[in-house]
Order: C-alpha cells, then sequence, then structure tokens
C-alpha cells in the first residue's frame, strides 16, 4: 500500500499563500469586460433604469377634461417601464349613472392576475344632463385615452391599451374599440353583459325598467332622439352592427338570467364574431347582471389570459 505522506500545519500554511497569490494572478490576467464610457449610455436605458425603480402609485380623480365627470383613477405598478401596458376601465349605469366606484372591486383581482399592468378606471359625463348625449360620452372616452397616450413618459407606461366595460361601460368599450380606434391603441376588449344591439325594436318597446325609468327613456336619452325620429342613430350606435372581419379581439361575459340586459344580445354578438372570424371568447355563467364574487375572479382570470394573449396585435 502506497503511504499517505502527511503535511505539516506550516506546510499546509505555506500552501495556502501560494494558492492564494496564484489565485489572484490569475484574476488579474483575466480581460474585463470593455464597458462603454459614460457618454455612450443612452438616456433611454437611463430612463428605463430609473422607471424600474418605480414604486406602485395611486393617482385618484386624474383630471383629463374640465368637467367635474371628466376624471380618472390611475393605478401604478410597482417596476413599470415603457412597455406598460394599461387596462381601461369603463362603468355602466344605463349612461345617465353609475361611477367608477362601481368598477373599483374589479381593481384588486385584476392587479393579482397581472400585476405588471397599470389600470386607468375612468369617469364620463352622464345623460342626467340633457346636454349630453351618446357623442359627448365618446368623445370624454377618446379624450381619456388621448390623456394616457399623451402623458405615457409621465406615467412610465406604453401606449398599448385594453378596455373593459361593465353594462352600458361595455357597450361603451365596444363602440370605441371598433369605430373610435383610430391610434390603434386599444388591441382587445371585454365586454361584460353589455347592451350590444341598440337598435332591437323589441328590447326598445320592453316593459324592463331600470332605475325607474323604462328601456325606451333611457335609450332616447343616450341616442338624443326617439327610434322613430332617428333610426339610424340606434344602428350606428350598436356594437353588433360596427363588428367587421379586422375587428379587435373580444372576450364577452353574460348571466343567463340577466333582467336588464337581453342574452340574446350577447349571443349574437358571439356568433357574428365567429362567422367572420374575429378573435374572442365566450361565457356564459348562472347569474344576474352582475358578478358575485367567484364569477370575479373567473373574469379576471379568463380576461387578463386573453389580454395578454392579444394586447400585442
Amino acid at each position: 500500500m502506497k503511504q499517505v505522506r502527511k503535511t505539516t500545519p506550516l506546510v499546509r500554511n505555506l500552501l495556502s499563500v501560494a494558492g492564494f497569490i496564484a489565485l489572484i494572478y490569475l484574476s488579474s490576467c483575466e480581460k474585463s469586460p470593455v464597458q462603454p464610457p459614460p457618454s455612450t449610455i443612452t438616456s433611454e436605458v437611463n430612463s428605463a433604469n430609473s422607471a424600474s425603480a418605480l414604486p406602485a402609485q395611486v393617482r385618484p380623480n386624474v383630471a383629463y377634461g374640465t368637467g367635474a365627470l371628466q376624471v380618472m383613477d390611475i393605478y401604478l405598478p410597482a417596476g413599470r417601464n415603457h412597455t406598460t401596458k394599461v387596462m381601461v376601465m369603463i362603468h355602466g349605469g344605463g349612461w345617465e349613472g353609475g361611477d367608477k366606484r362601481d368598477m373599483a372591486h374589479l381593481v384588486a383581482p385584476l392587479q393579482a392576475k397581472w400585476p405588471e399592468a397599470a389600470i386607468v378606471n375612468i369617469n364620463y359625463r352622464l345623460t342626467s344632463n340633457p346636454a349630453v348625449h351618446h357623442q359627448e360620452i365618446m368623445n370624454d372616452i377618446k379624450a381619456a385615452v388621448n390623456y394616457i397616450i399623451n402623458n405615457k413618459n409621465s406615467l412610465a407606461v406604453s401606449d398599448t391599451l385594453a378596455m373593459i366595460g361593465a353594462s352600458a361601460g361595455a357597450q361603451l368599450a365596444l363602440l370605441y374599440t371598433y369605430t373610435q380606434n383610430s391610434n390603434n391603441a386599444v388591441k382587445c376588449v371585454a365586454d361584460v353583459f353589455g347592451p350590444c344591439v341598440i337598435d332591437d325594436w323589441s328590447w326598445y318597446n320592453s316593459f324592463n325598467i331600470f332605475a325607474g325609468k323604462s328601456v325606451k327613456e333611457i335609450l332616447t336619452k343616450y341616442n338624443g332622439a326617439t327610434w322613430e325620429t332617428n333610426p339610424a342613430i340606434y344602428a350606428a350606435n350598436s356594437p353588433y352592427r360596427q363588428v367587421r372581419a379586422n375587428s379587435k379581439p373580444t372576450i364577452i361575459f353574460h348571466g343567463v338570467l340577466d333582467p336588464i340586459v337581453p342574452l340574446y344580445q350577447s349571443q349574437w354578438l358571439n356568433a357574428k364574431l365567429t362567422q367572420l372570424g374575429v378573435p374572442h371568447e365566450y361565457y356564459e355563467y348562472l347569474g344576474f347582471h352582475e358578478l358575485n364574487p367567484t364569477q370575479v375572479s373567473i373574469f379576471a382570470d379568463k380576461t387578463v389570459n386573453f389580454f395578454k394573449r392579444y394586447i400585442r396585435l
């Protein structure tokens, strides 16, 4: 058997020192990565690095116009930068009522599913003001979108948007995305039990009552005319009539027991999107004109997955 030669403590110390010196020598011989001089680092890179350190922030009641209702709540995520996507939420209320507070319960579930995204929850002028009709509301949505785009650098977000609307807000989100999206900022849209067939004669003449008013009264105020005097505007304001083969990807949710907006309107929209080959998803759930907590969680999960799939189109 070969004898193992033992080393004394002194020898071991000398060997350790020698190894350390050799390590220093080898390290000094390695070529350091070439770093560009400070003057060559672009301001864009500096800006991105700076933005990545930004904390989460909520900016309530940010004005995008001069009216009392032309305000929005902006939820900015931590670490945002020029690639951060934005979800714009539009409340319902029959175009004459409601408030962005009605959509606030969706913020946390959406943030949980997509923490990297920003959320903008808007108010808009209402038809409870006799001077406000469809066009004034559309102008408000356009002004809110333009505010986001024009201030994307100070907000540290992108100009790539998705829209979410509930009830009348869903009709507005669909109509804006399908007909007003001239800058192509909005890439996809979520419709939560929205009335998409405004020129639905049977619904117009139904006995449905919402907030103490008939459907006819509500639609007349929104369109600024009765069906009999201006049927064309009812068709023009119907997202179902405005869908084209190149319309933006759309996800739809509707309760099968909805007493306010007929389920068949969403079914018709789903069928037309299918016929035209527009990317879309359609979900019916057991419920009314609302989402319960479990349905909110499912809505947030499916909507975020849908948006992530199509928001770059």
